[in-house]
């Protein structure tokens, strides 16, 4: 008798809790919105009505070096992304395979570029690849080459320079990726005859696909926003978007046409990111079928 009315008494205490709850993370909630309002969402407004006046976009996109600046854009973004990706990897498996003290100073090395500046580390690209540079010493030393080569003001040298500033954010998703693997999968495909080609093939390259897709997508986001590095590093020809975006707004005086350069770049990125995760999901499900 005593469980049969207690019951009951209970029931309407937890509804009565959920509404309490809800307003919880409703106030939890509330500094990250305010904070998005403020700095994400009222630029953004005031961009789309900046680009709204004159007919921006019909200008901008008549504009031979805005179409040269987008394809550079995508083109220079892949290639980086691409040697970022396989380089990360790369680094990703010599850490994961190192023991504790060795992956400190690996960590330290992948870290490194932070400590720096971006406009540091393009000058110091920019003196190790010019003409009489360390890297044409080099090779000229070694008989790979016998007159200096032309690694600097060119796509080489963007690909470059935006490699060694985006390694970091590769590595760390692929290491995540790979710790998470149980080691007991590798010693089971060794205990049936694998080799180590067909372990990493069949195991470790598949389970490590959701870092690899994590950090192509982060990589390939903020690439495409470069600004300093095509301008030490490239030449008139390797100028990308964000500097397109900066010669409106600054050389002409063109507020509106800047801010129409700006969000046919976000919606650019936007397009090709939700084209990516779909890609993403037909896939994991075609392999869960």
């Amino acid at each position: 008798m005593s469980l049969a009315t207690a019951a009951p008494s209970r029931a309407p205490s937890a509804q009565a809790r959920r509404p309490r709850i809800r307003a919880g993370w409703l106030l939890l909630l509330a500094p990250t919105a305010v904070f998005d309002a403020v700095l994400f969402l009222t630029p953004l407004g005031r961009l789309i009505a900046s680009s709204m006046h004159s007919q921006a976009y019909q200008r901008v996109l008549k504009d031979p070096l805005v179409i040269k600046s987008l394809e550079n854009t995508l083109e220079i973004s892949a290639l980086s992304t691409l040697a970022t990706i396989v380089l990360g990897y790369l680094l990703a498996i010599v850490i994961w395979r190192r023991g504790p003290l060795v992956r400190v100073v690996l960590f330290a090395l992948v870290l490194l570029p932070f400590w720096t500046g971006v406009l540091v580390k393009n000058f110091a690209w920019a003196v190790l690849l010019q003409d009489n540079g360390l890297v044409n010493g080099a090779l000229q030393a070694l008989g790979l080459a016998d007159h200096p080569l032309a690694l600097l003001h060119n796509r080489f040298a963007v690909v470059v320079g935006m490699v060694h500033y985006l390694l970091p954010y590769a590595v760390f998703p692929i290491f995540a990726a790979l710790t998470a693997i149980d080691n007991r999968l590798e010693l089971a495909a060794r205990s049936l005859g694998a080799s180590e080609s067909s372990i990493f093939r069949r195991v470790i390259l598949p389970l490590t696909v959701p870092g690899v897709s994590a950090a192509g997508l982060l990589v390939f986001i903020i690439s495409t926003g470069f600004f300093i590095t095509p301008v030490v590093l490239g030449g008139p020809g390797d100028m990308m978007i964000a500097n397109e975006i900066d010669f409106y707004a600054r050389q002409l005086t063109d507020f509106a046409g800047a801010s129409a350069l700006a969000l046919l770049l976000t919606a650019m990125v936007s397009v090709l990111v939700a084209v990516y995760q779909r890609i993403l999901r037909a896939g994991g499900a075609h392999d869960v079928d």
